[in-house]
């Protein structure tokens, strides 16, 4: 059984989804479809930086959704310097090629750690190269495939196309006819759980 997860590699809930698909993959002996899913494309412009208003001081501290997800799984944020505003469209390419060899898995992670806990530029070719190095045969092709847009294709831009596709949010699983963004493992658990049962959703 093979379950699509649509992705960006910038965005923090898709960090938490990484191991999700792990657990998946260890749990159920599923595969999984990365689906690349570019938040900002390059025809999308970087907004203004919002400016947060403080809390009171005396206000209780309340968990953001996201804190929440990362208390339940279990998973903390890296706390590094990242690139600011990093695109993923290169990263998205390298990836395409590492489906064709069998090592998409290997290679999505070694591409969210670079980013996540070392703060790497994942957008620049020389860096993937170096993230392929014993995962891909061939140092030339990918700088080649990744220059010539070889599978741009199967790339999802936002917003309109994401949407068109049924993806609003990232990480979004696609298990059967349910689409689960933004998700705990449970909620993720009881979906292959009807699936396999053939339960309605």
């Amino acid at each position: 059984m093979t379950i699509r997860i649509a992705h960006d590699f910038t965005c923090p809930w898709c960090w938490v989804g990484l191991f999700q698909a792990g657990r998946l993959q260890e749990e159920y002996g599923v595969e999984i479809e990365w689906i690349g899913c570019e938040l900002m494309p390059e025809e999308l412009s970087w907004g203004e930086p919002t400016i947060k208003i403080p809390d009171p001081a005396n206000k209780p501290k309340i968990l953001s959704r996201f804190e929440f997800l990362n208390y339940i799984e279990g998973i903390e944020i890296p706390v590094i310097q990242k690139p600011p505003r990093m695109r993923t469209h290169h990263a998205h390419l390298a990836v395409e090629v590492a489906k064709q060899h069998g090592v998409a898995d290997s290679f999505v992670e070694a591409v969210y750690r670079a980013y996540w806990e070392d703060g790497r530029a994942i957008n620049e070719i020389d860096v993937l190269v170096e993230l392929a190095d014993g995962r891909l045969p061939s140092e030339v092709d990918l700088r080649a495939s990744i220059n010539a847009e070889d599978g741009a294709a199967n790339i999802v831009h936002f917003d309109q196309p994401a949407y068109d596709e049924g993806i609003y949010n990232v990480p979004t699983f696609f298990i059967g006819e349910e689409r689960l963004a933004e998700q705990p493992y449970g909620a993720i658990h009881a979906a292959m759980e009807r699936l396999l049962a053939g339960a309605p959703n």
